[in-house]
């Protein structure tokens, strides 16, 4: 089948989990989160067996995204139907994974975190509880995406400054929301509107972006209902919104911290191969039971004994992360091999200590924003470059600092070693010695 006759079949049904792969072939890729109700953040041993196994006769990898979900590839639309039914034996739900829609609202796995204030499980279920499989705010209805995320401390692990809406407890029932953020083509750095309101306001705020996002019809996101009204505006439009929503009382509760040793799993730019994924799940079924995804494409496992020769952390601080969207393996906009560059960073950067994401396209899938060095795939003069960010974090999109060939990313990455990221500068001076760099950019966009 060829590709634009594929994406005219399956691009209005995105919002349930379905999507066209490149290429003039049918093999379509199918996104993955838990199924209604239930813990986003907890992957059982189940489950990730019968992923290995799909994956085994599809794309042989499986990928873990930025989302704490899970993508398989090349499989035949003709097998479309068995493979969901496959997934739903062990309440894998693809719906709400992409599309218009409002999609899972991201917590930070709370149970491994010692600096937890609340149970953010609890409190992305109460608010995804009302969206999930909910008609009204699914395509058509609904003209854009939703991203709602949970950060259980003011670390704010949950990325809320890219969030529609960013919800970050300062307590177990005291919460403070960023709204309005977003990434893609134009970079918008969400706000913080509300301070120390209850996870029952939080859940009315998260409605009404929601709603607001729907009455505006605006195809482009709630970040540009934000720009267009400003943000003293929008929320008085939100709290107009809320005056007509009533959900019963709710309540934030302390997190239960798991008592447990933590190994880490990492995976080349989200990618693991089957037989891996069935080993992640052999010694989830000899411990606990379950892994955590979150978004940082890490595969944590709680186990009693660290294996020998195992990785350990105290979560949430990792070393030398290296994320990616797919790339040019399977993404039609994609400019770029992502996962050679994620293996290639992984490789020979292993002591730079940086959290560096990576970006196939504009869509910004890597999140290179909130990145202590971000690339972003570009064109520029018919040769294919890499926009650089720097300094970006959970509440800040970072600042662009210049381009460099594709080829030289392994240059940047040396050169920046010790460098302190917020002087400008300084990381412009060490990245003029890279002949390709051109500060400020000048990609065609």
């Amino acid at each position: 089948m060829k590709y634009s006759e594929k994406f005219k079949s399956l691009y209005p049904e995105r919002f349930k989990g379905i999507y066209s792969s490149r290429g003039d072939n049918d093999l379509i890729s199918i996104r993955i989160r838990q199924g209604k109700e239930r813990d986003p953040s907890r992957w059982w041993y189940q489950q990730l067996e019968v992923l290995a196994n799909i994956s085994k006769k599809g794309d042989g990898r499986v990928h873990f995204t930025t989302r704490g979900d899970v993508e398989l590839y090349g499989i035949q639309l003709s097998d479309k139907e068995k493979v969901l039914r496959e997934l739903e034996s062990v309440e894998l739900d693809p719906r709400d994974s992409c599309g218009a829609s409002v999609r899972n609202v991201l917590p930070c796995p709370s149970y491994i975190c010692p600096f937890a204030k609340t149970d953010a499980i609890k409190a992305s279920l109460e608010i995804a509880s009302f969206f999930r499989h909910n008609p009204e705010y699914e395509f058509p209805k609904l003209p854009k995406r939703v991203k709602i995320s949970v950060s259980a401390c003011e670390k704010g692990c949950s990325v809320p400054v890219i969030m529609d809406v960013g919800i970050v407890a300062r307590g177990e029932d005291l919460f403070d929301v960023w709204v309005g953020g977003g990434i893609g083509d134009h970079d918008f750095q969400g706000i913080k509107l509300f301070e120390g309101v209850t996870l029952a306001d939080a859940k009315r705020i998260s409605i009404a972006v929601t709603n607001i996002l729907k009455r505006e019809n605006e195809k482009r996101g709630f970040k540009w209902v934000v720009q267009k009204y400003g943000s003293e505006r929008v929320k008085e439009m939100i709290l107009n919104e809320i005056e007509k929503i009533q959900i019963e009382r709710i309540k934030g509760i302390p997190s239960s911290h798991l008592n447990a040793k933590l190994m880490v799993v990492r995976t080349r730019g989200g990618w693991l191969n089957w037989e891996e994924v069935e080993e992640v799940a052999k010694i989830a079924r000899e411990n606990l039971g379950f892994v955590s995804l979150f978004n940082s494409q890490a595969i944590f496992i709680p186990v009693r004994e660290l294996p020998k020769g195992a990785e350990s952390v105290e979560y949430p601080y990792l070393k030398n992360v290296v994320e990616a969207c797919i790339g040019d393996d399977y993404c039609p906009p994609a400019i770029i091999s992502t996962t050679k560059m994620a293996e290639d960073l992984l490789k020979t950067a292993s002591d730079s200590k940086m959290r560096i994401h990576i970006s196939g396209c504009s869509h910004s899938c890597g999140r290179h924003q909130v990145a202590d060095l971000g690339f972003r795939a570009v064109m520029r003069n018919g040769k294919r470059a890499l926009k650089i960010y720097v300094n970006g974090n959970n509440y800040s999109i970072g600042k662009v600092v210049g381009e460099v060939d594709y080829e030289d990313y392994l240059l940047v990455v040396d050169k920046l070693k010790g460098i302190d990221l917020e002087n400008i500068e300084e990381i412009r001076r060490k990245l003029m010695e890279i002949p390709s760099f051109k500060a400020g950019g000048q990609s065609e966009e």
